[in-house]
């Protein structure tokens, strides 16, 4: 997955830049969150240690279990959890949280989810300003894996007492090659940065199946109907 990553860097770059230009023009979380029909409501798993909104700057009182699902499970933003550099595990596993969803969601068309995170759109690193981006895989065992993601700054800080801005990432299951009837479920994303945003929630938009638009359906049914009349022909 690492060198597909590597490959995909600079586009995704690209795309995380040209969030961050428009973002004084972004819509505010709330916007953003009324669209989404279905959250993401239980925790399969995680690898790597992560605090909460309470964190006390130690580094010494991890969440787990519970907490954790609470932080980022259901529709509240103000919750979050995020996890450190020297708190993400070594080797190819990296700091990921699983994320499930008790309705089976689809593959519609335009986004089909929405992360949403507690603070800006950048992360400092040795004295300059990089995007901050992240990867998530689709379905069991993820199997669909994707590239980087940026993320958008809204103008909402009201959320986190003033102290930063909230943010959000819209995705097109597109991207993975995921067609349009298969339900799905389950969500791996990644989490490798000692800086915010921390993830606060997952939501999705299509529960149901997107029927297919009516002229698609004319245009089957015609060319369905000009091979059987081709085939009547050479009778």
């Amino acid at each position: 997955m690492s060198e597909m990553k590597m490959k995909n860097l600079p586009r995704f770059l690209l795309l995380a830049f040209c969030g961050l230009y428009n973002s004084a023009q972004a819509s505010t979380i709330y916007d953003i969150q009324s669209g989404v029909t279905v959250f993401a409501d239980t925790v399969a798993g995680h690898s790597g240690l992560y605090y909460d909104q309470t964190f006390s700057g130690d580094l010494t009182s991890s969440i787990t279990g519970n907490a954790i699902s609470a932080a980022v499970t259901g529709s509240d933003l103000t919750k979050y959890a995020w996890t450190a550099d020297s708190r993400i595990p070594t080797g190819p596993a990296n700091a990921y949280i699983d994320l499930s969803f008790s309705n089976n969601i689809y593959n519609g068309d335009g986004a089909d989810l929405v992360l949403f995170f507690a603070g800006n759109g950048t992360r400092f690193k040795d004295g300059h300003i990089e995007p901050f981006l992240f990867s998530i895989d689709v379905g069991a065992d993820g199997v669909n894996e994707g590239g980087l993601f940026g993320v958008t700054t809204t103008t909402t800080s009201a959320i986190y007492g003033n102290k930063f801005y909230a943010s959000y990432a819209l995705i097109d299951l597109d991207a993975f090659g995921y067609d349009k009837t298969t339900p799905l479920g389950n969500i791996r994303v990644y989490l490798g940065d000692s800086s915010m945003p921390a993830l606060a929630a997952l939501g999705a938009y299509h529960t149901t199946v997107v029927p297919l638009p009516l002229s698609s359906v004319l245009f089957s049914s015609g060319l369905a109907l000009l091979g059987w009349i081709g085939r009547r022909k050479t009778l």
